[in-house]
């Protein structure tokens, strides 16, 4: 048993491990869409639509949900695991090769798409990996981990940005070696870890989804819907210069590591009632875009990704029985994706009145989630 648990905490690690390198190579790449994009001629719609690539993203975390449920195999869990990062990854390098904004625009897609068929199998090994560390406090070290990444791919970024005769492809190519490590270090997790139990069913049984999940999923699409997008921002920004808009997002980054590990302590401690929390932060940092320094935006933009990533997961992986994980990590994040595209999407639409709409959103979002708690607690 010891050694059992052992093991586990060993393939945690390893798998927190795999998200940051993976989020050194795609999230170096994100930070420097927006720019792209316009050194490519885009204009600003397409800048806002590539929010669509996360609403392709969290409609792949749904496929991949009702894949691993629906097959009920360690095999299929891993599968969708490997199958989501190499699509990821893949994408990377490639953008080296774009000639066109469409070239991009398709790039991206393909990259969000591969992260969206890894998470929701990813995310149910993770919640049962980490058992005995406190699922607020495991998702949080996860995400601490895998923004460790998303700091310093946008640094490297920077970095490149400030030598002579730098161009885009020097930055999507350096972002190779990243890539292949993170492969690498999730092989070496399987190889630990190749039984889910949370697979041990029947193909098809079990796994209802509850109404206190619905509300949780509700609460996402809310959230999300408020919260401005980083490549709209990135293209709104653009006015800084290519090495300070990688810079803020190192900045927004690394707040979103400090926010997700002190959301996470918090969850532990007082309950669904933190995630609160993130919404407030989500709206805040729309705001912010449009009335604050660049700096102080950033900073409310990586406090409220920290939250989505670690304390939202927290909820979500608390409102549903282990068999169910797999299936409704995918509804949930499916939700959160549509939030997000199409609010991003009215943002830039109806740039005169978005920070009222921006504000009803959220705040819907806060009801929902204190009635969640106030059923829960």
């Amino acid at each position: 048993m010891g050694l059992r648990l052992q093991a586990s905490i060993r393939v945690f690690i390893l798998l927190s491990l795999v998200s940051m390198f993976a989020d050194m190579a795609y999230e170096g790449a994100r930070s420097i869409v927006g720019p792209y994009l316009r050194h490519l001629d885009a204009v600003l719609i397409v800048a806002a639509a590539v929010s669509i690539g996360d609403l392709v993203s969290y409609t792949a975390r749904l496929a991949g949900g009702l894949v691993v449920h629906a097959i009920s195999t360690s095999r299929a869990y891993w599968g969708m695991v490997m199958l989501g990062y190499v699509i990821n990854l893949a994408a990377v390098p490639l953008l080296a090769l774009a000639r066109s904004w469409e070239a991009v625009f398709a790039l991206v897609m393909v990259e969000r798409l591969g992260k969206g068929l890894r998470a929701p199998a990813r995310d149910t090994i993770l919640a049962e990996v980490s058992r005995g560390i406190g699922r607020g406090l495991a998702f949080s070290i996860h995400e601490v981990l895998d923004q460790a990444g998303g700091v310093t791919g946008p640094l490297i970024v920077g970095l490149l940005a400030s030598r002579e005769g730098y161009s885009f492809r020097e930055a999507f190519l350096a972002l190779t070696i990243p890539a292949v490590v993170a492969v690498a270090l999730l092989l070496a997790a399987y190889s630990l870890y190749p039984r889910v139990k949370s697979a041990r069913r029947g193909p098809g049984e079990g796994g209802s989804l509850s109404l206190g999940f619905v509300v949780v999923a509700l609460s996402g699409f809310l959230a999300m819907a408020g919260f401005v997008h980083w490549v709209q921002a990135s293209y709104r920004l653009s006015y800084l210069g290519l090495g300070e808009v990688a810079y803020l997002y190192s900045i927004a980054m690394l707040i979103d590591a400090v926010s997700a590990l002190a959301l996470g302590v918090l969850y532990d401690r007082l309950g669904p009632a933190t995630v609160a929390l993130v919404p407030v932060m989500a709206c805040t940092a729309t705001i912010l875009l449009w009335h604050g320094s660049p700096v102080a935006f950033a900073a409310a933009w990586g406090a409220a990704m920290g939250g989505f990533e670690s304390v939202y997961r927290s909820l979500v992986a608390d409102s549903l029985e282990p068999g169910a994980r797999g299936l409704g990590f995918g509804v949930a994040y499916f939700s959160m994706g549509a939030g997000w595209a199409v609010g991003n999407l009215l943002i830039s639409a109806l740039d005169a009145m978005a920070l009222p709409i921006v504000t009803l959103l959220e705040a819907g979002s806060i009801a929902l989630i204190l009635a969640y708690s106030r059923l829960h607690s």
